[in-house]
């Protein structure tokens, strides 16, 4: 379940007015969450939003228009547009009826499927908007929309280790659209490519600490200078280094609160936070409630 807040301004690049999305559910123990929607058409106003999380969207029914910045396109049945975080999009129907499954997906869980993932994960939702994989013939379009199907089965169904299956069904899809970008990306001589790979490791160093790495050793890890390394993050993630760090730090706290194994207090000196005060208040800005809210929800 996504939570909504209205931005006060219009984003120069829509036109329209951006709901900010937060997804409080989302934690290193539930990574993920599936939202439907069966939408009549056709729409005149395209509806933009930006969130605190990776998504991807596939069309199971009808014609959707898609717009990231100055790009855009139409996306229909079988077809998946992906979203970075933070990263302002907007989309209408186009069709007297369009059905859409979106999986939002927490940032720092991506790739933990096993000892063996060396895969760029993120590569599907980082390059620019026109290089990010969408499948365009009969077959490969057959099968976004059987995976899309599964997803929304078992979200339904709910059988045993239900979770498990989409996890691992969300994974295979990420590693065929990981392979093909990345394929695409060689081909054309794209520059993004490079441009990521030279802040991954600081990517790596956030999801997998506690306590992320200051700015400056981010920079030294990826034999950058801070002015420079900060340029290339901001460019490629769509949002400052330290935004980030703090995103992926809440949400491992995010998961020891909903656990209910440590205090608040112990959960900040876990997590690089001055006290539990300090810890509440920046949990209170991302989650849109307090922990002890957070964890009544479990």
């Amino acid at each position: 379940m996504s939570h909504t807040n209205r931005f006060s301004s219009r984003a120069e690049d829509f036109g329209v007015i951006l709901e900010s999305q937060s997804h409080p559910d989302l934690t290193p123990a539930s990574p993920f969450d599936m939202i439907v929607e069966d939408v009549r058409g056709p729409q005149k106003e395209l509806k933009g939003d930006v969130h605190y999380c990776l998504q991807f969207s596939m069309v199971l029914a009808g014609t959707a228009e898609v717009m990231f910045g100055s790009w855009k396109r139409q996306f229909s049945r079988g077809q998946v547009w992906w979203t970075m975080c933070w990263e302002p999009h907007a989309y209408r129907v186009v069709s007297p009826r369009c059905i859409i499954l979106s999986v939002n997906l927490n940032v720092d869980n991506i790739g933990n499927i096993g000892p063996c993932s060396g895969v760029d994960w993120l590569i599907p939702f980082t390059v620019p908007p026109s290089q990010r994989y969408c499948p365009e013939t009969v077959a490969a379009r057959r099968k976004i929309y059987l995976t899309a199907r599964r997803l929304y089965d078992l979200n339904k169904s709910r059988p045993v280790n239900w979770k498990t299956h989409c996890w691992l069904l969300i994974h295979q899809l990420l590693l065929s659209a990981s392979e093909a970008v990345e394929k695409s990306v060689s081909n054309g001589g794209s520059a993004f490519s490079l441009e990521m790979s030279r802040i991954q490791k600081a990517v790596q160093l956030v999801r997998s600490n506690p306590v992320p790495p200051s700015l400056a050793e981010a920079a030294a890890a990826c034999s950058l200078s801070v002015s420079r390394f900060s340029v290339i993050f901001s460019s490629v993630m769509g949002v400052s280094y330290g935004q980030f760090a703090l995103r992926v730090r809440l949400s491992h706290a995010a998961g020891e609160v909903r656990s209910g194994l440590y205090t608040l207090n112990e959960i900040a000196e876990r997590h690089g936070f001055c006290d539990a005060s300090s810890f509440c208040n920046a949990f209170k800005k991302i989650y849109r409630c307090t922990p002890n809210e957070f964890r009544s929800r479990a």
